[in-house]
This record gives structure tokens, sequence and C-alpha cells, in this order.
């Protein structure tokens, strides 16, 4: 035979070889897998039965844990209470808390948020926040100092299931200066604080303001944006989060603040803090709309027009008017919908502008008109 023949030959036995080894170790993962689901299955509705019982029916801690405890109860355990600690509040909640310390599922994951793997170190932080385990409260807050992003994101997300606001701080900094988030998911992370974080937000918001530069006083009046190097947080994204925090949760007496805070925003600030008193659907006292009607920035411009609605301020009109005609679309169109609702004198501004001869104005107005019919005050 010839050699090169035979070579490639037995080149392609051993990679027929290789292949079959693993189609055979895909097919056998694939088998354990679909055993193990099995498994856990037939076990969560034991569990589901016993634990019941515990939460409604009397039966003790400690029968509860015997009857419980079992090969992988960690992992599996850990997946079986999830669903409830998500909904759990008050006494049920501690409850199942006190019955996961027992299993051992809370010693279990700190040890992992010590010296585990870096996946590991990050579902202990999850796991441990979900369980409002506050000795651990310092453990995550050192995770915070990670190199890891997913650490730091696990760890951060620990904290804000925790229960302790005073970690918000700390826990929002390293979002913004450790991981690759965007502002809206940092956002949605700190969110997991719930109302409870308000007190803090409004400090918050009070100590950063300080660290803000005034835009007056720079050219243009704009603040220049620079990229931060890792490790530092910058003060105007920190104050646009908590902002629209603020807005989310109606923090009760936050519209003084909300007014103190225009007189320091950027551009992107001042956004954020039109958002939200369209979230408290008021005005601070004595908030003067008619300054961002006008402003230099578009999106100011478009929720100044939104925003309008909360105040009625016929003097603002014809800012409004003007606005009819706005380079931007979005512009025009909130315009529009604020002079709809504006009742009589808003409407004939729209009349009066359909008619005309600028063709921006005259577009939108026109369809502003066609909308459904609004009723004049009473």
């Amino acid at each position: 035979m010839d050699p090169y023949l035979y070579n490639l030959l037995i080149i392609i036995l051993i990679l027929a070889g290789v292949i079959l080894i693993m189609a055979g170790a895909i097919v056998l993962i694939r088998l354990l897998s679909a055993r193990n689901q099995r498994v856990y299955r037939q076990k969560a509705l034991e569990w589901e039965e016993i634990f019941l019982d515990y939460l409604h029916s009397g039966l003790g801690l400690e029968e509860a844990c015997r009857r419980m405890a079992g090969e992988k109860r960690y992992y599996w355990l850990w997946r079986f209470f999830a669903p409830y600690l998500e909904v759990l509040k008050g006494t049920d909640f501690e409850k199942t808390k006190t019955l996961c310390r027992e299993l051992g599922l809370i010693d279990h994951y700190r040890g992992k948020l010590r010296r585990g793997r870096p996946a590991s170190r990050a579902l202990a932080a999850r796991v441990l926040g979900s369980l409002q385990c506050r000795d651990s409260v310092p453990e995550m807050l050192n995770q915070l100092r990670n190199k890891n992003p997913v650490i730091v994101q696990a760890a951060a997300q620990g904290l804000a299931r925790s229960g302790e606001t005073e970690t918000f701080l700390p826990a929002a900094r390293a979002l913004l200066s450790h991981t690759f988030f965007t502002y809206e998911g940092v956002t949605e992370i700190l969110s997991g604080y719930g109302k409870e974080a308000c007190p803090l937000l409004q400090e918050g918001i009070e100590t950063e303001e300080e660290k803000l530069p005034d835009p007056d006083h720079l050219p243009g009046g704009r603040v220049p944006k620079r990229k931060p190097r890792r490790g530092e947080t910058d003060p105007s994204v920190l104050v646009s989060i908590m902002t629209d925090l603020l807005g989310y949760f109606r923090c009760p007496g936050s519209l003084p603040l909300l007014g103190r805070l225009l007189e320091r925003a950027d551009d992107e600030i001042t956004v954020h803090v039109l958002k939200a008193l369209l979230r408290f659907g008021e005005v601070p006292p004595d908030f003067d709309l008619k300054p961002y009607l006008q402003h230099r920035y578009w999106v100011v411009r478009n929720f100044s027009a939104k925003t309008w609605k909360l105040t009625g301020d016929q003097q603002a009109l014809p800012l409004l008017e003007d606005l009819l005609s706005d380079r931007n679309w979005w512009v025009r169109f909130q315009a529009a919908e604020a002079l709809r609702s504006a009742g009589r004198p808003g409407l004939a501004i729209l009349e009066k502008q359909a008619a005309g001869t600028d063709q921006a104005a005259s577009a939108i107005s026109t369809y502003a008109l066609s909308r459904s019919e609004v009723k004049e005050p009473s």
C-alpha cells in the first residue's frame, strides 16, 4: 500500500475516533443532565409539600430540615427556594430564611463568597442578597472592589436585595466604575433597593451636587464630557441615576430638592429632573418652565413641553407656539400636544398655525387638530 495513502487512512481513523468520542461525551452529558432534571423535579415536588406544611400547617423546623436535606441539597435547594424568596414578605419570608439557614444554605454560600471561583462567588452574592443575609454585607462590600466585573455586578445585586440601604452609594459607584453596564442597566440594578432608599437618594444627591461644575461658568454653558478612569465615578451620571430613582419611587418631599438641583444641572441632569417631575405629576414650588422651553438642547425642550401640562402656565403659550416650528419633530409634536390640552387658547393657536405659511408648524398643527376631540375646561 502506498505509504501516503496509509498515513491518510490513519489520520482519518483518528479523526473519526475523536469525533465519535466527542459525540459520545455530548450524548452522555445530555443524558446525565436529563436524569438530574428528572430527579430534581421529583425532589421539588416532595419539597414543595414539606415547605408548604412548614409554612402554613405547623410542621416543625427540625422535621422540615430532616426531610429536605439530601444529596446536592445546596444547589438544588437554592433553585427550589429562589422563586419563593422573590415574592414572600414579612413572617413567611423570615420563616423561609430560617429554614434556609438551618439547612446550611447560608453558611455554604458564605464560604463560596469568600473563596469560590468567580462564577460561584457571583452566585453566592445573589443568593445571600436574596436571603437578606446581613452578616454577609461586609463581604459583599469587599467584593465591590473585585477586578472581575461579573463579581462586582453580583455583589451589587446582592446588596440591593439585602435590605441594607446604606450600601446604595458604594454599590452605585462600583457599578459605574468597575463594570461595563449601561446607565439603564445600573439604574435597574439599583432599583432593587426599593423605596426605603429614598432618604439616602436625597442625601446622595445633596452630596454629589457639590461636585458638579457650574454650567454658567463654562464655555457655551456646557459641561465638557470625559470618560472617567477606572475607579472614578462621574458625579453627573450618579446624580442622574439617583434623580431617576427619586422619580421612580416618587420619594416624598423630593420636589424642593429637584428644584434646587436644576440650578446646578447640566443638560443631561436637567432632562432627568424633568422626567422625574413627570413621574411625580407635579412641579416644585416657584418652578418657572419658560427658560426650559427655550433651552438650547432639544431633549430639554421636548420634556419641557410635556411638563407644561403640570403647570398650565398660560404665559408660556407663546413659547409653545414658537416650538411648533422647532427643527426637531418630537419637540414640535410635544408642543402641539401641550397646546391641544390647553383648551380654547391652545386650540386657537393650533388653528392659526395650521392655516399659516410655516410648513413645519402648519403640518404639526394640522396633525394635532386631527387627533381626538379635546373638551374645553369648564
